[in-house]
């Protein structure tokens, strides 16, 4: 009998996602025998090398989005100043994932296995290779469709680029094999008929909403897409086998959902454990090496007042709102805002005592602290699961589809947005709405209502869960980059502030080449802005923490350039548009 060696390339690292999967390493032998294909224990050693293409970063792509600013250099989208790749396989244009999912399937498809075990071996690999695929179209629009392993001297190495069209067409068909032939079960680590589901959800909500407001790329079948998100959506609400997680203490049950080191799957659909791998959430938001991310005033004005009303509506004077204190901002406000930010009285997980932002830890006052644990994680530490699907989005994803085909009632709100705000104590939202003028000025190619207040609680819910950057892409407001992003109001340079309503000063605001006075109060931070800060109106008003003049946004950098190497290497291949 012939020998077969099989052996992971270096270009890829097979890891299980917890302690139930066998870790394996570059160059592991994993078989030796043509048996190993016929063999179901080797089949499930291998597809377990997946579950490591789950990348735990996507959460942090909140920062370069307008939830957030940063000190220093802010990310590239935001300055519009961009380094094209130039290597081979960098800037994203990587495809050895996509090699060892095609190599699997080749050889399940022909391997003799028992049952069911070659149709769900199967749909495992299709819905990694849907979800790469996504993930390709979402960086570069149109990418090379490969649904077989290539040979080093295969002709389709160097072949153009397939059409969005056609790769998408292609995702779906992976999408519903997996969806059919994929366990009807609840997992927490493992892909489900219900993960694939939620990634179907997920990606046709993506492609219909691009194809919808990217008209110059004249894409057909938006509706379709938009429809089926929403089936998809459906289907899982439906099963009635997730629910929202929920105490019945709207104070604080948003918060606790991101906290414990197990998942509550009542609500977690898919989670990425970090038992075997260093992820840690708290130091991305409490480490003054990561760039001081701190949220933003326009974030804050996005949450609804605890009554239903705007914050702009609660306080229609725009001079009023400009020159608002923190305190007095975080007063009478949707309960997720101060379960996603620090607010007054804020007591930090593991500790007793009332702390304020910290300006050490954050740039803009508006100090995220939603999945932030207690502070012996600050250097690392405090593995927890990392949340990739969850109900809530489901149901937002079902209310946007529904809403962009202009299908959403009373009933659909009913079903996804009104659960989702009565785990906050929020009031309900019903129909008809009017236009809110804050969100109407937001968005440039949309002035529906009721499209407009389902994108408020979608950036509210999914806040800083990685979302809002590709909701920017598909929805065409990448003018939103450029914005001049503020913080929180500050009276004046030089003066005390107190920020929680004590009557206690804790704040003092100074120019970058200014020092602290020689008597310094225990108990205030004396924050020295940098050279790239001011404030709004001169001497007082908002924080700016990048205040420098940015280009306009084009539309070219909503897709990646390709390396110029691959260029050269594949004279098919055309560089996008703008490049």
């Amino acid at each position: 009998m012939k020998n077969i060696i099989l052996l992971v390339g270096a270009v890829v690292s097979l890891m299980g996602c917890n302690n139930d999967f066998l870790e394996l390493t570059p160059g592991t032998e994993l078989g030796e025998t043509e048996d190993f294909w016929n063999n179901e224990s080797s089949v499930e050693t291998y597809s377990n090398g997946f579950y490591g293409y789950i990348d735990r970063d996507l959460i942090t792509e909140d920062f370069s989005s307008d939830n957030s600013e940063h000190i220093g250099n802010p990310p590239a989208i935001r300055r519009g100043i961009y380094s094209i790749p130039t290597s081979l396989g960098s800037g994203g244009w990587s495809w050895g994932q996509l090699r060892d999912i095609n190599y699997f399937i080749e050889n399940v498809s022909h391997a003799d296995l028992e049952g069911n075990v070659k149709s769900r071996s199967l749909a495992l690999a299709r819905f990694f290779r849907a979800w790469f695929y996504y993930d390709k179209v979402r960086q570069f629009g149109d990418v090379p469709w490969y649904g077989k392993v290539l040979d080093t001297n295969d002709e389709d190495l160097y072949k153009p680029r397939d059409s969005r069209i056609l790769v998408m067409d292609s995702v779906r068909k992976d999408l519903d094999y997996a969806i059919a032939h994929l366990p009807a079960e609840t997992f927490k680590n493992r892909i489900s008929k219900w993960t694939a589901l939620a990634l179907k959800s997920r990606i046709c909500l993506y492609e219909g909403t691009w194809r919808k407001y990217h008209t110059e790329a004249a894409l057909s079948e938006s509706d379709e897409f938009l429809e089926e998100a929403a089936e998809a959506s459906r289907s899982i609400m439906d099963a009635a086998i997730y629910s929202l997680f929920q105490t019945g203490n709207a104070d604080t049950d948003y918060f606790e959902l991101f906290q414990p080191k197990d998942a509550h799957t009542e609500e977690v659909i898919l989670a990425r454990s970090s038992d075997t791998q260093t992820f840690y959430y708290t130091p991305l938001f409490t480490s003054t090496s990561n760039g001081n991310f701190g949220a933003t005033r326009d974030l804050v004005g996005t949450y609804l007042m605890k009554d239903g009303r705007t914050f702009q509506q609660a306080y229609p004077q725009a001079q009023k709102r400009d020159t608002m204190s923190y305190f007095n901002e975080f007063r009478n406000r949707d309960p997720r805002l101060s379960q996603t930010l620090v607010s007054p009285g804020y007591v930090r997980v593991g500790t007793e005592k009332e702390a304020v932002s910290d300006f050490s830890q954050n740039v803009t006052g508006y100090m995220v602290h939603k999945r932030v644990g207690p502070p012996i994680e600050d250097q690392g530490g405090g593995y927890r699961d990392v949340i990739i699907f969850r109900y809530a989005e489901v149901l937002l994803n079902y209310a946007e589809a529904k809403a962009e085909l202009g299908e959403l009632g009373q009933q659909g709100i009913d079903q996804t947005i009104n659960p989702i705000r009565e785990r906050v104590g929020m009031p309900h939202l019903s129909l008809p709405v009017e236009v809110d003028g804050f969100l109407d000025r937001m968005y440039d190619h949309t002035s529906d209502p009721l499209v407009l207040e389902i994108r408020r609680e979608r950036r509210v819910e999914l806040a800083f869960e990685g979302f809002r950057t590709d909701d920017l892409k598909r929805w065409k407001e990448g003018h939103l980059f450029r914005e001049k992003y503020e913080g929180i109001y500050v009276k004046g340079l030089e003066e005390y502030i107190d920020l929680n309503g004590d009557g206690n000063p804790n704040l003092y605001v100074l120019e970058y080449d200014e020092t602290p006075p020689a008597d310094q109060i225990e108990g205030v931070q004396y924050f020295r802005m940098s050279e790239i800060h001011g404030l709004s109106e001169d001497n007082q008003g908002r924080i700016v923490p990048y205040n420098a003049i940015l280009p306009g946004f084009e539309d070219h950098e909503y897709l990646k350039p390709i390396p110029t190497e691959e260029l050269t290497l594949n004279p098919e291949l055309e560089q996008n548009p703008g490049w």
